[in-house]
């Protein structure tokens, strides 16, 4: 099978017998700038190591991802992901696909059009929450940190029953800023789960600083988690279903918990800092959907998950938004290509949670003020290490209401 690959996929030859390169880019932050230098130069399929290939032809997702009938389904690699803080699987990384189909069948009501609309008012009073710290701010603010204190506010109330209370306090908590410095090490991890006998060594000799940080993000966790479960199945929450169907271990109660509270914030804060740098970048496209939200609504109390649904240029999905909307310009474009929520039968499960937290967030933002970037364009350029390594994007946030008078 090497042999094969070696002859077939076109790549780096020293890809063909290391993986090194690649780690080496990944553990200075350049993975996605590596990964782009390859298919500039070899095209879009690439072999980045012996036995990795990487894709850039938009067919790729519906050939690994979905299963068609008669197939054998495509597991996730376990060593991107790592093992839970508890030892016990999560959803993502649950290997047995039976297993993984009930666990998901019984979160998925959760996620329902029916439950995010009972679930509505906690998501308006963090959206206005993040207006009021808007409206509070005399000079610049840091939109990276406003827009990760509203999603992880979010997630902690639905994953654990109660909110880091960030955006109240306007400060990270203590947990999330742990989340945040262990981000530069998230390679490190992934590379020792990949070699066995590194590991090995690792675990042996690794840092009493690495071991009493892994042991207070489970414990925090597994706290909160606790807190939550005493309060019973009563709480309109993705807990009452976990305590009505008993399919769960408690291991898997905290591992799930955990794997929510990064794969349902740091994803959604990204999208937002990102869309609002682009949108500040480009004020013809500002003025568009600012014009749009504030024609469409009368009141910033207007501005509900169901009427957000109906805004053209908001559900644009990506720039140029024309490119979603008929212009013949992009009428070649392969719109497929483009799955931020994956493919198959472990798409992300709280897609539609996704979609209604960012435009309730933005349209209630580009409601409230005119939103001015201070940063450049070379804030576009930045480092992955697995996650985005966001910098600050210092915006001016200037009240329609103090304007108007």
């Amino acid at each position: 099978m090497h042999d094969y690959l070696r002859q077939c996929f076109p790549g780096p030859k020293l890809a063909a017998i290391s993986r090194i390169p690649y780690w080496v880019a990944c553990f200075k932050g350049n993975q996605l700038r590596f990964m782009n230098r390859l298919h500039k130069r070899y095209g879009p399929v690439v072999r980045y190591g012996p036995n990795d290939l990487s894709y850039t032809d938009g067919r790729a997702w519906k050939d690994i991802y979905t299963v068609p009938k008669g197939r054998k389904e495509n597991g996730k690699e376990a060593q991107f992901y790592g093992p839970s803080n508890s030892g016990a699987p999560h959803i993502i990384i649950e290997k047995d696909s039976a297993r993984h189909a009930l666990v998901r069948r019984m979160f998925s009501p959760a996620f329902s059009e029916k439950a995010l609309k009972a679930q509505e008012p906690l998501f308006q009073k963090y959206a206005d929450m993040l207006v009021a710290r808007g409206r509070e701010a005399a000079a610049a603010v840091d939109m990276t940190s406003l827009y990760n204190f509203a999603a992880f506010d979010i997630m902690a109330d639905l994953a654990f029953g109660e909110s880091l209370h960030m955006l109240e306090r306007n400060q990270y908590s203590q947990w999330v800023e742990m989340v945040f410095r262990a981000v530069k090490v998230m390679p490190l991890m992934q590379f020792i789960e990949f070699y066995p006998p590194v590991k090995f060594v690792f675990e042996l000799l690794q840092p009493k600083s690495v071991v009493d940080m892994k042991r207070d993000h489970y414990n925090h966790t597994a706290t909160r988690v606790d807190k939550r479960l005493k309060q019973g199945s009563g709480k309109q929450d993705l807990w009452k279903y976990v305590l009505e169907s008993n399919i769960l271990s408690r291991g898997e109660m905290y591992s799930n918990a955990e794997i929510f509270m990064s794969a349902g914030t740091e994803t959604t804060s990204s999208l937002l800092t990102g869309l609002t740098y682009y949108l500040t970048a480009n004020p013809d496209k500002m003025k568009i959907l600012t014009d749009e939200i504030r024609e469409r609504f009368s009141s910033s109390e207007d501005i509900t998950f169901e009427s957000l649904a109906g805004l053209e240029y908001l559900n644009a999905y990506k720039f140029a938004p024309e490119r979603w909307l008929g212009d013949p310009e992009y009428a070649d474009d392969k719109h497929d290509a483009y799955q931020p929520f994956s493919l198959g039968p472990r798409n992300c499960l709280g897609m539609n949670m996704a979609w209604h937290e960012i435009r309730l967030l933005l349209a209630k933002l580009l409601y409230n003020f005119n939103i001015e970037s201070e940063v450049g364009p070379d804030w576009r350029d930045q480092d992955v290490y697995v996650i985005w390594d966001r910098k600050p994007l210092m915006c001016r946030l200037r009240d329609v209401c103090t304007i108007a008078t």
